[in-house]
């Protein structure tokens, strides 16, 4: 049985929303999903922009790269104690609201202290949006797994790609607050799409909210799994958003200029949506995850050495590293496709994202770091971007076979044969 059979089946819940509930919960999840990335990309490449207005250092700047992933952490964790309280659909609106606030305020900001703040709120919504949108999916839609987990990928790469392109111009034209702050209308829409779906009755089938009890054998810090799984999730996040926070940089003290810089970092995301249009069907097929980590781990490690060897070949090494950003999407399908229930998927889901991100922590702020300590980038590239991707292939080749967090916390192994690809449950 291949393992998307398995994942579609066993978490099919007894009651289906209306179609009405399904279309305005389909709209709410772009609409969120555009907001995850966006409140990092749209501020990336203007940090040298604000930098010189503020006064502040390349350690500022990896601060800044690290904050993402502080918040990812935390609230990684928080999250599904916050489902349990309110429910998922209000969980997505405040999680919107507080990004939609958070980017219209910070466009405000007066100091590097108080950007850092606004900046945090609204990372605290992108975080709890990142945990929320797995188990939502699954709740309104387990079956059609693999194309909402596309749809998801797709408007998180849009989110990310577009601010990037555009921020640089429309700073110049208008000012960087302006480039800063136009984003939070997709995020303050997705608030009210998200309550509206809160507070419609009948929208969603009680029985697959995944706000009752635990559903899994053992706590989920105590299965191998979910730790193997978070460290994958975090040597992806860690090169995610060290390219987010030093790509424009690199590409700028390269000689490219900060408008070409901006331009290529969404080609970055553009070649990763690319991927990620066709990651999830795979992912969910594979009986053997190893071979579609390795060809992104590849595309990183080339990038990674072009940019470093000859950055005046830019252009091409960014689709390597497009490649190697679209593991965050398989990933992402790993979770839902790793749970057979709800509850499962929200657990893993906070689990993974909220560990993870702790562990990707050091990536932004080290790659800057070792840059000002040796004034070159040799060792950020060898050590941080280096490092991590030779963990992430240890990993990926460990946790290379499907199976769900539920069977994991029960310590029933799944099947490695290759006569018999797929989940053991």
């Amino acid at each position: 049985m291949r393992p998307s059979s398995v994942v579609a089946v066993a978490d099919r819940p007894s009651v289906r929303p209306e179609p009405r509930g399904r279309l305005l919960a389909l709209l709410a999840i772009v609409c969120a999903a555009l907001n995850l990335r966006l409140v990092v990309t749209s501020l990336s490449p203007l940090l040298t922009t604000i930098g010189e207005e503020f006064g502040f250092t390349a350690t500022v700047v990896g601060v800044f790269g690290t904050l993402p992933l502080v918040a990812f952490a935390v609230f990684g964790l928080v999250t599904p104690a916050v489902m349990r309280r309110l429910g998922p659909e209000a969980t997505a609106a405040l999680s919107m609201l507080l990004a939609g606030v958070g980017q219209v305020m910070r466009a405000f900001a007066p100091d590097t202290g108080t950007l850092l703040v606004l900046t945090g709120i609204a990372l605290t919504g992108a975080a709890l949006g990142n945990v929320v949108l797995p188990p939502l999916i699954k709740q309104y839609f387990p079956d059609r797994l693999a194309a909402l987990s596309t749809v998801q990928m797709v408007s998180i790469h849009l989110g990310a790609l577009f601010p990037p392109l555009v921020a640089i111009p429309l700073a110049e034209v208008a000012g960087w607050r302006v480039a800063l702050g136009v984003w939070s209308f997709l995020a303050l829409a997705a608030a009210i799409l998200w309550t509206v779906q809160w507070r419609r009755p009948g929208s969603a089938p009680r029985a697959a909210v995944p706000s009752g009890g635990p559903s899994l054998a053992r706590p989920i810090w105590r299965v191998g799994m979910a730790w193997r799984m978070a460290l994958l999730f975090g040597m992806v996040t860690w090169n995610v958003f060290t390219l987010f926070t030093w790509l424009p940089a690199l590409l700028d003290e390269a000689g490219h200029g900060p408008a070409l810089a901006g331009s290529l970092v969404s080609l970055m995301v553009g070649t990763s949506l690319m991927f990620g249009l066709v990651a999830p069907i795979v992912t969910l097929r594979a009986a053997n995850t190893f071979p579609i980590v390795a060809l992104g781990l590849v595309g990183y490690g080339v990038g990674y050495l072009g940019v470093a060897a000859a950055p005046g070949y830019a252009a091409l090494w960014v689709l390597f590293l497009g490649m190697g950003t679209s593991l965050f999407v398989v990933v992402m399908t790993m979770i839902n496709a790793r749970s057979s229930t709800p509850q499962g998927a929200a657990a893993l889901s906070g689990f993974v994202q909220g560990a993870g991100s702790g562990i990707a922590l050091g990536g932004p702020l080290l790659f800057g770091l070792f840059n000002e300590l040796t004034g070159g980038w040799t060792l950020s590239y060898t050590v941080i971007a280096g490092g991590s991707l030779v963990v992430g292939l240890v990993v990926a080749y460990v946790e290379r076979t499907p199976w769900t967090i539920e069977a994991a916390a029960q310590r029933r192994r799944p099947d490695r044969s290759p006569d018999l690809p797929g989940v053991r449950s």
